[in-house]
């Protein structure tokens, strides 16, 4: 059996080394992957910590799930060929449940967990997957974007299809700066919403503003006006009908509640469990609003995603790209607050 370099967690919460391991064979239903490229990003953070499940026996852990590659080994029973480029899918789903025959792969409710967590990740050479989760990575999507858009862009295309974001629509966007949010705001203003992209700091701000279209307009989400600066920045008098929430800060988001239109939708994918956003119950008959959680995408959402990178109808946006090595000082600096935007590691 040859070995690869890894980037390994040896338990929840701890420090990320890199090692030499096993290089994986794929089992019936499986295929090996040559990773090509990885996000290293927040989510993934949240699950070092713990976040997702902590169970101590399933470290040592290889984590990583936002990645794409090239097929380089398959196990029995699998529909795919050697060569084959695929991205990843994050769920770990049944595919016999109501909502997995329904193609709704995100509310599976045999779910087996994450890719990453319950099993090996793609922060390595290579990485074993079920075949099930090896999607297909359309002509003209290269691996960053294809990275990319196993969870940046396909969560965002979630949330613009959950809330029906359209022409008419104004869309808040509550921590643009980070992966979700640059591209959800690209998609939104491509759907022909009204954008406005709140973010703290110069750089931040302008990160956003370099890399949207005008008719996205960033706002400083530490302005004491932030309320009237939303409003402002709001076709007409309304405010914005979506408020999608990135963060998880419960005072931004009563200040975006506050700024909301009649109707409006308060989209929430962010998990923090020490958190609780309380808003009276009249005032959601008043406003005639909805309070709405969306979680993550389906599996046609992800390749679909893809296609809008293939198409140029979005932009993958990579701040930084880095080698193994370097992972474990980026997800120091996720912790600490120290770097926003995607990081793609190539391996």
């Amino acid at each position: 059996m040859t070995q690869m370099n890894a980037v390994v967690l040896d338990e929840w919460g701890g420090d990320l080394t890199v090692e030499q391991v096993d290089r994986p064979e794929p089992g019936p239903g499986e295929v090996r992957v040559d990773v090509r490229a990885c996000a290293v990003t927040r989510t993934i953070e949240n699950a070092v910590q713990g976040g997702l499940a902590a169970d101590p026996a399933l470290t040592p852990r290889i984590p990583g799930h936002e990645f794409a590659g090239v097929v380089e080994a398959v196990g029995d029973g699998v529909d795919l060929d050697v060569g084959d480029r695929v991205l990843a899918y994050f769920y770990l789903t049944c595919g016999a449940c109501d909502h997995c025959r329904r193609g709704e792969t995100n509310r599976c409710t045999s779910f087996g967990g994450w890719y990453g967590v319950n099993c090996d990740g793609a922060y390595a050479e290579s990485a074993v997957l079920p075949a099930t989760n090896a999607l297909p990575l359309p002509d003209g999507t290269g691996f960053a974007a294809g990275a990319i858009a196993a969870d940046g862009l396909a969560t965002p295309l979630h949330v613009c299809e959950r809330t029906d974001v359209d022409d008419t629509d104004t869309v808040l966007v509550v921590g643009a700066a980070g992966r979700i949010g640059v591209h959800l705001s690209q998609l939104a203003a491509a759907r022909g919403a009204h954008v406005v992209a709140a973010d703290i700091g110069a750089e931040r701000l302008g990160h956003v503003d370099d890399l949207t279209p005008d008719t996205v307009v960033p706002v400083d989400a530490t302005a004491d006006d932030f309320v009237s600066r939303v409003c402002d920045a709001t076709p007409g008098d309304g405010g914005p009908t979506v408020v999608v929430d990135t963060v998880g800060d419960t005072d931004t988001l009563r200040d975006a509640w506050d700024a909301m239109a009649m109707g409006g939708q308060v989209v929430s994918l962010t998990t923090h469990h020490d958190r609780t956003f309380d808003v009276p119950m009249t005032e959601y008959v008043v406003k005639e609003a909805s309070f709405v959680g969306s979680r993550y995408a389906t599996k046609d959402q992800v390749v679909r995603a893809a296609r809008l990178f293939a198409d140029g109808r979005v932009e993958p946006v990579v701040r930084r790209r880095v080698g193994l090595d370097e992972v474990p000082a980026v997800h120091r600096e996720l912790r600490s607050g120290a770097t926003f935007g995607t990081t793609v590691l190539e391996p």
